[in-house]
């Protein structure tokens, strides 16, 4: 899947044109290739730590954002909502994207509603076909009524479901008539029925939910003949054949798997036109083009383009002056896993027939070994596993640990693989989608190619592409947070060209950085690529202009985007999708226990106020990280340095020459340009958790600095991934100098605010003293790790959680990607 090999290979495949209006060819096929460079479209999948929550709960959430066959480099902000069924935005979090990813958190407040929806985009994506937005609706278990045992769960990706429901063998009691509403769906292959041509004609057969409903019928014309026969043969899919005659309508006859009768018309037939016919052989995806045999000139020279990943990998000139069908095939050498898409046109350009197309080269999935060195489900037992991928390149993995009840086991469902491969490429439901990526056999293909007939794909407006005419780009590309800020009060002629504003962000802790903003073309002060948390303050100064500091006012933005009010909610939002009754009343229990329990807390926490409670000391290290490091810095695999008693530190020239031979792996060079490299690439250095370069540190004084972290390479707090990890410099604050530095006086003063603060999942330890250890432990989850990051020099990983006191099993899912867009999924039961 290495995107780079890809691509030199379509330079590989066969090209065929030739000929007649080669100009409005190159024309519509370069506008092909400048989409796919320019305007790559982004899809999400996100991992949640379970399918189902309490109110009260705290949903743990992983995200992937893929661009292509690979991790998306565009966006730098990751956008999550709650919403509810009408799709007002409950919470919103926006979060920072490294290395193609980002993780975050919702705590459930009590007022919610049975059924919610997590919408997750990049405001790139809003460019485009928004029905294409990561949506999933989530059950709030202690709020949903019961429903009928053999029902279970769905979900929604999109204008589309993308989750695991299987269809129910009965029906909620609030359905009295459910064949009523059992739906029959024609899709006649290219797009078109045509009168005379022989066409494959697909069917779908859905119940209300969206959901597979079996069923069999005859198709009948208008004389009441018998034209063909036809029956589901997979998740309510099947196919048949009819060649429509002139003169002629026809009418499926068909019983549902309740033996409840319907009758539904098929599409009517075209008079004249061409039909597209495909079927994978090997290496090679065959086609068979066919027109009607009084056809007008300009059906008789057509024009076939193949596409993968908006790239041109086929082009052909098909002359059917002579003949009336014409075949061929379309080399697949060198294109990985992923969706072909072929779109035929008339000698105008005119597209007459499109067909998709999956190709399953199963390249798409790198080893991950999770293996449980200690593993036991007794009450609070330890258990320790073991997580290996040996490969060389860089993955980023998520790791869930839940009670299994929690967790319906559905090996066909939606994961990581099948949502970024298949489903997230697609209008519709998909029914349990991994199903098509579990084998490549002639029935496994068959079933696949069921889905290629009954969902649309669409990227392109021809008639756009042929007048070379572009996407209007609304959201441009974010490079993280902004410090912007727009005046207002004054003319934009009376603000010089040359104006500046010194502008000071002090964070909560007192934490500081200083930005000198000049004007722009546009009339603003902008400072993008800045990474920050929570809320800070906004120190700013006119630099030598009374005028301005007397007559405008100054209002600062971080330049994320509102909830994009123009996206309407999805109708299957609103529908009560079903739920399995063994996964509701094990959430129940959790909810009706956490309930329980909340007195016996509260008792103990007030009577912990009134007790002298011995704690062990916290070491100095402990006590300058928790002073001075926030958010993604506050622990994790650093060296550190306390510089506020190292006598040794006073005689340094500056921070790096005092950190020279101190750090392992780090190699730092001062003579002349500084410069600093740590395997193989160079470390991102932060000032008071701020993004900077090495000049903006070397001339502070090593006295004005208290506390030193270098992070071991990867540290995916850094833009770019952090490839050379990270050295965070922090300036005395607080108790560490002897002057009030909170306030800067003089300066007016405003409010920004950054992303959503990190949360830190609670994992306790048993083999250490616990508060409220007494107190029954029913966590749902019980671990979540959304970020295990993996090298050439760190392929092992070992994580240890301990059991509660009520699990008797217990479900692992592991996921991720690595830097290739290769994926992984690991799912293992202890019991």
């Amino acid at each position: 899947m290495n995107c780079t090999r890809f691509y030199r290979s379509l330079i590989a495949l066969a090209l065929i044109f030739s000929g007649i209006r080669a100009g409005y060819a190159q024309q519509i096929d370069s506008m092909i290739n400048l989409y796919g460079e320019r305007y790559p479209q982004e899809k999400i999948y996100v991992h949640f730590d379970k399918p189902a929550y309490n109110t009260g709960e705290t949903i743990w959430f992983k995200s992937y954002l893929f661009a292509g066959i690979v991790p998306s480099p565009i966006s730098k902000n990751f956008y999550a909502e709650l919403l509810d069924q009408s799709g007002k935005v409950l919470q919103q979090k926006i979060l920072p994207v490294y290395e193609g990813s980002s993780a975050g958190s919702f705590d459930l407040p009590a007022n919610l509603p049975p059924t919610i929806v997590f919408r997750a985009y990049t405001t790139w994506m809003l460019n485009f076909d928004t029905t294409f937005l990561f949506s999933k609706t989530i059950r709030i278990l202690n709020k949903t009524v019961a429903v009928a045992p053999a029902a279970t769960a769905a979900t929604t990706g999109g204008a589309k479901q993308t989750g695991t429901a299987k269809q129910p063998a009965a029906t909620a009691a609030a359905n009295s008539n459910p064949s009523s509403m059992v739906t029959l769906r024609f899709f006649p292959e290219g797009g078109d029925l045509v009168t005379g041509l022989e066409s494959v004609v697909a069917v779908k057969v859905t119940d209300e939910f969206g959901l597979p409903v079996s069923a069999e019928g005859v198709v009948k014309d208008n004389s009441g003949a018998t034209v063909a026969n036809f029956g589901t043969v997979h998740d309510g899919m099947g196919r048949f054949t009819l060649e429509p005659q002139a003169g002629k309508t026809y009418t499926a006859e068909w019983t549902d798997e309740k033996k409840q009768t319907h009758k539904t018309s098929l599409p009517p037939a075209k008079q004249t036109g061409v039909t597209l016919q495909c079927a994978p052989t090997g290496s090679r995806e065959a086609f068979i083009i066919r027109r009607s045999l009084d056809a007008t000139d300009e059906l008789k020279t057509l024009y076939l383009l193949g596409y993968f990943n908006s790239q041109v990998v086929y082009k052909a000139r098909l002359n059917l002056t002579q003949n009336f069908m014409v075949s061929g095939s379309i080399p697949l050498e060198g294109i990985p896993t992923g969706m072909l898409q072929m779109t035929l046109f008339d000698a105008n350009w005119k597209p007459v027939a499109e067909r998709i197309n999956f190709v399953n080269k199963e390249d798409y999935f790198f080893t991950t070994k999770v293996v449980p060195v200690a593993k036991s489900t007794d009450r609070r037992a330890k258990n320790t596993l073991v997580i290996d991928v040996p490969d060389t390149l860089k993955s980023n993995l998520s790791i869930s640990v839940t009670d299994a009840g929690l967790t319906k086991s559905d090996p066909d469902a939606d994961n990581i693989v099948s949502h970024l491969l298949l489903s997230g490429d697609l209008h519709g439901y998909i029914h349990n989608p991994y199903y098509y990526l579990t084998g490549n056999d002639d029935t496994v293909r068959s079933h696949l190619d069921l889905v290629m007939l009954t969902n649309g794909w669409r990227r392109f407006k021809w008639d756009d592409l042929a007048a070379g005419k572009l996407p209007v780009i609304k959201f441009p590309r974010e490079n993280y947070l902004s410090l912007s800020a727009t005046l207002t009060g004054v003319q934009p002629n009376q603000v010089p060209k040359n104006t500046q504003i010194n502008v000071f962000l002090q964070a909560k802790d007192s934490s500081r950085q200083l930005f000198f903003l000049s004007i722009d073309s546009t009339g603003k002060f902008q400072q993008d690529g800045l990474v920050f948390f929570d809320t800070v303050s906004v120190f700013y100064q006119f630099n030598n202009n009374k005028f301005l500091a007397n007559k405008s006012v100054v209002n600062f933005s971080n330049g994320t985007h509102k909830s994009p009010a123009g996206v309407k909610p999805d109708s299957a939002w609103r529908v009560p999708m079903p739920i399995d009754t063994s996964l509701l009343n094990r959430g129940k229990y959790f909810a009706l226990e956490a309930e329980r329990l909340k007195p016996e807390l509260e008792k103990k926490v007030k009577t912990l106020e009134a007790v002298t409670v011995k704690a062990r000391t916290k070491s100095k290290q402990q006590i300058m990280d928790e002073k001075y490091a926030s958010g993604l810095f506050t622990g994790g695999d650093a060296t550190t340095f306390d510089l506020t008693d190292d006598v040794s530190a006073l005689g340094a020239m500056n921070i790096f020459t005092y950190l020279q031979g101190r750090v392992a792996g780090l190699q730092i060079s001062t003579g002349g340009q500084t410069t600093l490299q740590w395997r193989g690439a160079t470390p991102s250095l932060f000032l008071n958790e701020m993004p900077v370069d090495v000049t903006a540190i070397e001339n502070i004084p090593v006295t004005d600095i208290a506390y030193v972290k270098a992070f071991r390479p990867p540290f995916f707090g850094a833009m770019g991934g952090g490839a050379g990890g990270a050295i965070a410099i922090y300036t005395k604050k607080g108790g560490d100098v002897s002057s009030n530095t909170s306030n800067i006086g003089g300066l007016d003063k405003s409010k920004l605010t950054g992303y959503a603060v990190p949360k830190e999942f609670y994992s306790p330890d048993y083999s250490k003293e616990v508060t409220n250890a007494d107190l029954p432990d029913i966590r749902p989850t019980l671990f979540w790790q959304p970020y295990l990051l993996f090298d050439k020099n760190n392929h092992k990983v070992t994580i240890t959680f301990y059991n509660n006191d009520v699990s008797k099993r217990i479900r692992i899912i592991l996921e991720g990607m690595n830097e290739e867009g290769q994926l992984t999924r690991v799912e293992k039961i202890i019991e």
